[in-house]
């Protein structure tokens, strides 16, 4: 039988693609974030359609470039949106990005606090919860992950930074447990302020990470010493679980439906064939960083033993089961 000849692509319905950037920055002690004028005068994220031959950095670089007078940065990208109505002109593909400048590389004014950039043109406010909770699980445990701090600062920079864009942080002292052992000290203290000088510290380079990763791991090989989420003095992305550390993480984990029906702030672990479980937890804040733990630690995939060998997805929930965030594997 002779084959059959392949069809040209252009036989194929093919959509428009386009590229939808979340630029955040901080101003004063609130998170903000990019937004630019489109039709009948509603807002949206700047973006624009993807050009033949062209990257979707490229892409984006170009959208902000023009419509928001924005140069520089290393764009994220988050996931696709592919819902075949979210764009009432036709079948539009959306490749959401997301990044962080300081407020002194954005145009003067610049940027609308998170709490007021509702509403958005459409489904720009998916993509900007979506981007809001990146950046937040990012900083939860790394210290400014989107460089928006100058070189050197202090812990107390630093925390306001944090502070700012997500106003669960911790406070000062376990701020400091945690972040301190991932900073490098300069060295030198701030000047010119009232009271007793600051240690100035900044981030490690790419080889001191690299040194630490290695010593970590090395430590971890040798059994001389255990992992967990508990302790930050060493790169969280490098964090790995030993089976009693694994097994002792588990506590507190239920079948879902023995989860009571007046649970307020649940996270549940879809575990594929072996089902979901989920655990209550106390109040929003602890649901948060709990949530924020665990994709730090699930997304590595040498964390995923066990029963948790083949985790589907991490998922946040409030009152009424509603689900508040999810991140899938």
């Amino acid at each position: 039988m002779d084959a059959q000849p392949s069809r040209p692509l252009t036989d194929y319905p093919r959509p428009s693609v386009a590229v939808d950037t979340a630029v955040f920055t901080v101003r004063g002690d609130e998170l903000c974030v990019v937004l630019v004028e489109g039709r009948d005068g509603r807002r949206r994220l700047p973006g624009t359609f993807l050009h033949e031959g062209e990257r979707l950095v490229d892409a984006v670089r170009r959208s902000l470039a023009a419509k928001a007078g924005i140069g520089g940065g290393e764009p994220r990208q988050l996931q696709v949106f592919d819902e075949p109505h979210r764009d009432d002109r036709g079948w539009v593909l959306s490749v959401a990005h997301a990044m962080a400048l300081p407020a002194d590389r954005l145009p003067d004014e610049a940027g609308v606090p998170i709490d007021l950039a509702d509403p958005l043109d459409f489904d720009h406010a998916r993509i900007l919860a979506i981007a809001v909770e990146r950046i937040r699980t990012d900083y939860a445990t790394m210290p400014d992950p989107w460089n928006l701090m100058p070189p050197a600062f202090t812990l107390r920079e630093l925390l306001l930074l944090h502070t700012a864009v997500d106003p669960s942080t911790p406070q000062r002292d376990t701020f400091r447990r945690m972040m301190e052992p991932l900073l490098v000290e300069t060295g030198e203290y701030t000047s010119g302020t009232v009271g007793k000088p600051s240690r100035l510290f900044r981030k490690p380079t790419a080889a001191e990470v690299a040194a630490r990763r290695a010593k970590h791991e090395e430590a971890v090989r040798t059994g001389a010493r255990r992992t967990s989420r508990s302790r930050s003095d060493e790169v969280p992305a490098d964090r790995l679980l030993t089976t009693s550390a694994q097994r002792k993480s588990r506590d507190g984990w239920m079948p879902l439906e023995k989860i009571p029906s007046d649970a307020r702030h649940t996270i549940r672990l879809d575990r594929g064939p072996s089902g979901v479980v989920a655990r209550v937890l106390a109040d929003e804040q602890s649901a948060l960083w709990t949530y924020r733990g665990l994709v730090t630690t699930y997304e590595r995939p040498e964390n995923r033993i066990g029963p948790d060998a083949q985790l589907q997805s991490i998922s946040m929930h409030g009152p009424g089961g509603r689900e508040l965030s999810m991140v899938r594997f």
